[in-house]
């Protein structure tokens, strides 16, 4: 009887089991530790394409009898997975997994065994930097990013060499230091390239293309973004593919072509959910709300904007939340809800200097100011603009540029050099080949050897002439990049200080001293317009003076003349004046054309300027004749003003002599010497 019971029991059992096994599967698969290696898996957090690279991975894994196997076994997950929760634990298995085995004396002692496990340990490091960096913890990342070049350099271990100089570069690039984020991924760019890794490749292409667009530099960014393109489509690498796209449609987006970087906003959105790569999509999603906002669709864009939150905040991605922080108080701010737009904005900035990442701090500066400045609140917008202008010279500098021709340059004499070496290398073994007749083939090969030796110095004569030309035009390209920067520069400045006596004149209420305040603004504005034509003219020592003294007589005629209309008539010949003849020049122009505008057209309310400029007898001496019909100065004391003695300071500046005469208005002529740049 005891017997029948337990064979009754057994079998509901079984049949428990039977029904049950379905269900414990599936509820139990990342619950065995043993099995899979790592702590207890979040099943709602792994995606299907996930589940079944694990599942895979982990059966090659357990029927491996060498630790090589094993450790790529393990790397696949590291490598394919998207998820941060999967690949950071399973790379941190691998990474106390090959320390244990270095320690083990049997394993060490082969020499193959240790070298696979001392890649295996860098290429552990090398990601433990890249979870710390996806984490915001930039010197944890640096620190594992060095420590993993270290082990690669020791063994020559090139691929691991490549991805670490590839990494340290990008940690560079987002710390705002872009002179050594060029200088690393160049590095990396030529060690892939001599091990033909054409995914790291195309990576780095890639990036390459992100610091251009960074500088300005928009179509060579498009040709490195296409050169990863097509790379990556011959290898099918889908990740940077789409990476490809999403960079092609942010430069669409920085030209204003908005409904060709939708597009490509939307082929990187598919794509990334395609793979299921949460970091892609939030990117997608933020860039797709900030086209919305061009199109005034601000419901969309603040929906999209709120996805893209939500998924950095999930991640943990803390530039991702600065960006899109800032990206919805901008919104706010031109839907002028202002305390919304604060709002975002501050809580952006703190993200942004928690992490001391400068292009978000600039991002977040900017939109601060921009907010201050609608509040009236001057002092904070001034703090803001200055903290703005900050980051952003850090970015993007004249060094910065400098050092990317350089570094570019380099690369590309480096290649060449090793394309000759390895022409010459295939010619040798060609020579040897054909020894084997030895009378035809020695003079056949010394025949040869002297042809080519004759083209190589040919050769190599040309190509020096080439580079040298090339390298000629590029420190002429820097000088000129050089100069145009610090024009802006100047012009930057200059408005500054007339924004600070703008501020300044609203301190006070007397008419007189707000006066004296608004000519000084319109002398600072005639210095600013001469070096912004400066920085945007193709040449940098001359600059069209018909177009330039237009714009600043009209200038002047629209502040002193409001109500009155004025007929200019000028007649600028075709001359070339240097930098240190237009500065003191335009400042005479500006006081002389000023006082005929306040004290010419008194009780009138039209009249006429002519202002001429051309050669005098002696080549390098010009004259600049200005006169006015109106009231004229007989019966007037001579004034001896400020803008009086400015004119006679930069008349005797200009070597020149002024004279005046006086029937049917005002004329003033000045014979004056070209100073020269």
């Amino acid at each position: 009887m005891f017997n029948s019971y337990l064979k009754y029991n057994f079998f509901l059992v079984f049949i428990s089991f039977t029904l049950m096994y379905p269900i414990i599967l599936c509820g139990q698969t990342f619950a065995d530790k043993k099995y899979y290696l790592i702590d207890s898996l979040d099943l709602d957090k792994v995606t299907t394409k996930d589940k079944k690279l694990i599942d895979s991975a982990l059966f090659m894994f357990h029927k491996a009898k060498h630790d090589t196997l094993k450790i790529s076994a393990i790397n696949t997950i590291v490598e394919e997975a998207f998820e941060d929760d999967i690949w950071i634990k399973y790379n941190k298995w691998m990474y106390y997994y090959t320390q244990k085995q270095l320690k083990n004396p049997l394993l060490v002692t082969n020499k193959k065994i240790k070298l696979s496990l001392l890649k295996s340990k860098s290429d552990a490091l090398n990601n433990m930097g890249l979870a710390y960096f996806s984490q915001g913890k930039l010197s944890k990342a640096s620190e594992f990013y060095h420590k993993s070049l270290k082990i690669s350099e020791e063994i020559i271990y090139k691929l691991g060499i490549a991805s670490c100089l590839h990494n340290i570069a990008f940690l560079y690039e987002n710390q705002g230091i872009t002179t050594k984020a060029i200088e690393y991924y160049f590095k990396s760019l030529k060690m892939s390239e001599a091990i033909n890794d054409r995914k790291l490749i195309g990576t780095t292409l890639n990036n390459l293309g992100i610091v251009y667009r960074n500088q300005g530099e928009t179509s060579k960014a498009l040709e490195f973004y296409h050169r990863s393109l097509n790379i990556s489509e011959e290898i099918g690498n889908t990740y940077e593919i789409a990476h490809s796209i999403n960079n092609i449609a942010m430069l669409y987006y920085l030209e204003e072509e908005y409904s060709k970087s939708l597009e490509y906003y939307h082929r990187s959105l598919n794509t990334w959910e395609d793979l299921g790569y949460k970091k892609g999509i939030a990117h997608s999603l933020n860039r797709i709300g900030s086209i919305f906002i061009t199109q005034n669709q601000t419901d969309k864009a603040i929906k999209y904007f709120q996805n893209s939150l939500s998924i950095w905040y999930e991640i943990g991605n803390k530039k991702g939340i600065s960006n899109t922080l800032c990206s919805i108080g901008e919104t706010y701010l031109n839907q002028n809800e202002m305390n919304k737009a604060k709002f975002y904005a501050n809580k952006s900035m703190n993200v942004a200097q928690e992490i001391g990442f400068p292009l978000a701090i600039n991002n977040a500066a900017k939109l601060l100011s921009e907010i201050f400045q609608k509040e009236n609140n001057w002092k904070k917008a001034f703090e803001a603009q200055n903290l703005y202008v900050t980051m952003r010279d850090s970015i993007r500098s004249d060094i910065t540029e400098k050092n990317a021709i350089k570094q570019q340059a380099q690369y590309e004499v480096e290649k060449r050099e090793q394309e000759i070496e390895l022409l010459s290398t295939k010619n040798e073994m060609q020579k040897l080949k054909l020894n084997k007749d030895r009378l035809v083939i020695t003079i056949f090969s010394i025949t040869s050897v002297l042809g080519l030796f004759v083209i190589i110095l040919i050769f190599k004569a040309y190509k020096n002439k080439q580079e040298t030309n090339k390298l000629l035009q590029k420190r002429h390209e820097e000088k000129s990049a050089l100069l145009k920067e610090i024009h802006h520069r100047v012009k930057n400045n200059l408005q500054i200080v007339n924004s600070l006596l703008r501020m300044q004149s609203r301190e006070t209420d007397d008419e007189k001293v707000f006066s004296v305040f608004e000519e000084a603004q319109k002398r600072v504005l005639s210095m600013a317009l001469l070096h912004e034509r400066m920085y945007r003219t193709d040449d940098l020592q001359y600059i069209d003076l018909q177009e330039h003294f237009e714009l600043l007589i009209n200038n002047l005629i629209k502040s002193y003349a409001v109500d009155k209309n004025i007929n200019l008539n000028l007649s600028i010949k075709k001359i070339k004046l240097g930098m240190r003849t237009m500065v003191p020049l335009s400042l005479i122009i500006n006081e002389m054309i000023t006082n005929s505008l306040k004290y010419a057209f008194k009780d009138r309310i039209e009249g006429s300027i002519n202002v001429s400029l051309k050669h005098a007898d002696n080549n390098n001496n010009y004259e600049l004749i200005i006169e006015d019909d109106g009231v004229g100065f007989k019966g007037v004391k001579e004034s001896i003003g400020l803008g009086t003695k400015l004119i006679q300071i930069f008349t005797k500046q200009l070597k020149g002599v002024l004279n005046k005469t006086n029937s049917s208005g005002t004329t003033f002529k000045l014979q004056f010497e070209d100073l020269g740049s």
